[in-house]
């Protein structure tokens, strides 16, 4: 699926993105606030305190928790085959061997990749790694593009709406955002119309936890860190998920809403304080 004759699959692609589309929320957020509201950016989380640097710990815990419930999830319900849909969490050499040939040998032809004689599960710990460190390193900047329109403009302009009322407007925007990036094929590439609503759906389920981290870590920088370790494992859902399907079996599909839905009840039930009073603590 091609956009204005850009495939995203090319490095074409993907370098307009990252230059020209992700930033486009911090943008417009820096010309309201500099222009128009001429105030600080403070209240848009752009502070950080040395003092408070342990709080950014809750940006890897939270990453954490949505990534392993997304898993297990999975492995509940798609390896008891109570919802087969959601394909099977597999984390055998075999397995891995075979998607990596998938995916490699049709470019370099299956026959030239050597695997290492590395278990997988150890592969998929060291994923989870990557990704932390990714998310708080080379990620930052791009989805920092993005974290201070949703998790910096719009937290702070609907705050008094309340926790899930403000983060369900939120997610929706948020969601209608990418629909010219899922029509290019992202996340849902062989359903990209279908994609567009369950794109909604998932950022939707993912934003109550994401202003958490937000807010808990005291910075706009916690929410970009969760953003980036996100999108830096998205691999891990084709690697070690046997029979996936692009709408069940990842962050962005089913089990991933189900995981944010979660969190959020968790979030609600045993941090009552935070909840009630997010309207004065955003």
């Amino acid at each position: 699926m091609t956009l204005i004759h850009l495939d995203m699959g090319t490095s074409a692609g993907k370098a307009c993105i990252a230059m020209f589309y992700m930033p486009a929320p911090a943008l417009v957020t820096f010309i309201l606030q500099k222009f128009i509201y001429k105030e600080s950016f403070t209240q848009y989380g752009w502070t950080f305190d040395r003092k408070a640097i342990l709080h950014l710990l809750f940006a890897p815990l939270a990453f954490l928790a949505l990534t392993l419930l997304t898993f297990a999830i999975i492995l509940l319900l798609g390896n008891t085959h109570l919802a087969p849909v959601l394909g099977q969490v597999d984390l055998s050499q075999e397995h891995f061997v075979l998607k990596i040939r998938e995916i490699v040998g049709t470019t370099l032809g299956s026959k030239k990749v050597h695997m290492p004689g590395i278990p997988a599960y150890l592969i998929f710990i060291v994923m989870l790694v990557e990704g932390i460190v990714a998310g708080a390193t080379v990620n930052l900047p791009f989805t920092f593009g993005e974290e201070l329109g949703w998790r910096g403009l719009l937290l702070w302009e609907t705050r008094q709406l309340g926790f899930i009322k403000a983060n369900v407007f939120i997610g929706l925007v948020w969601g209608i955002w990418h629909w010219p990036v899922i029509l290019m094929g992202l996340n849902y590439p062989h359903h990209p119309y279908l994609g567009i609503l369950m794109m909604i759906l998932s950022t939707i389920s993912m934003s109550p936890l994401f202003a958490y981290v937000r807010i808990k870590t005291r910075s706009i920088l916690g929410s970009c860190m969760l953003h980036g370790m996100v999108n830096a494992t998205g691999a891990m859902y084709v690697l070690f998920i046997a029979n996936g399907n692009e709408f069940f079996s990842s962050i962005a599909g089913w089990a991933g809403i189900a995981a944010g839905v979660v969190l959020t009840i968790c979030i609600v039930l045993f941090d009552k304080k935070f909840a009630a009073e997010y309207t004065t603590v955003a």
